[in-house]
């Protein structure tokens, strides 16, 4: 697994050079939505304001997990910064996984041209259902993991900068995971006297900026910081491919639910079905956390 740079995006490109092979930047390649100079704060709590949204600060023991509405979270957001500035080492509460295009479909009028042809059929025909958001202050962090159901990733980047810290899926044994998906190390800061394996584990970094698309195949190990308040969204997505390798998970810890969701995706898969029913079975993992 190589990491592709390319300006702008075209679909044959990432179609034969990136699905599920190669992590990929694709530089401006949504740099013309009008997303890219609209969506702040600001504009989410006068447009949005009522939508609920998940937030969540990550510690080495846990995940703070508190359900509130987008309006709260900007008040929340605004407050923080008032008090600490844009200098501090504190950590903002994070607004993660949140469906955002189910909650408030006005926002996909500033959704430019999405390369939905790189997706299956039953992604492509209604993509933005099976979006994640997430507004992030400067400094926040998702630590060391691997997407939960070993899907593709597409990644938005709208406003700011993070830099995504990549590991090969082949090196998870020297990253000293724990539970499912989840890895002790700081790839940022390793105590290698504690974890003495990862000096073995070659690590590439990654700067996405406002306008930028990024692509990780499944099983990609991924560390993800804000170098600036972000506002971003991704979509998880199955190929056959991708999908029947994640069963064989089963005997490397992944949970049952994750099972059920990779199930639903190899019936749209293999059924295509065009209506609501299957996805009303899916959505729930939207808001999933593992």
């Amino acid at each position: 697994m190589s990491i592709l740079r390319f300006s702008g995006f075209n679909s044959n490109d990432f179609k034969e050079q990136c699905l599920s092979s190669n992590t990929a930047l694709f530089e401006n390649g949504a740099k013309n939505w009008p997303a890219i100079e609209k969506w702040d704060l600001n504009y989410f709590e006068k447009t949005c304001p009522n939508i609920p949204v998940v937030t969540k600060v990550f510690s080495d023991s846990k995940i703070d997990v508190k359900n509130m509405s987008m309006g709260e979270y900007v008040k929340i957001i605004k407050e923080f910064k008032r008090k600490e500035g844009n200098d501090t080492d504190k950590v903002a509460p994070y607004c993660h996984d949140v469906p955002i295009f189910l909650l408030a479909k006005e926002l996909l009028e500033d959704i430019g041209d999405f390369p939905k042809d790189v997706m299956p059929d039953w992604y492509a025909q209604d993509w933005s259902r099976f979006a994640q958001f997430f507004v992030s202050a400067k400094n926040s962090v998702t630590p060391l993991h691997f997407d939960t159901l070993l899907t593709h990733n597409l990644f938005f980047q709208i406003k700011g900068k993070k830099i995504f810290t990549i590991i090969r899926p082949e090196h998870e044994h020297l990253c000293y995971r724990k539970k499912w998906r989840w890895f002790s190390v700081d790839p940022e800061n390793p105590d290698y006297d504690k974890y003495p394996n990862f000096k073995n584990v070659k690590v590439d970094k990654v700067e996405v900026n406002s306008g930028d698309i990024f692509y990780m195949p499944p099983g990609t190990i991924h560390h993800v910081r804000s170098l600036e308040d972000s506002i971003s969204f991704n979509v998880d997505f199955h190929t056959f491919d991708s999908v029947l390798k994640s069963f064989f998970s089963a005997f490397k810890g992944m949970p049952k639910e994750n099972h059920y969701y990779n199930y639903q995706s190899l019936k749209a898969l293999l059924f295509k079905p065009n209506n609501d029913v299957l996805f009303n079975k899916y959505k729930s993992y939207l808001n999933y956390i593992s």
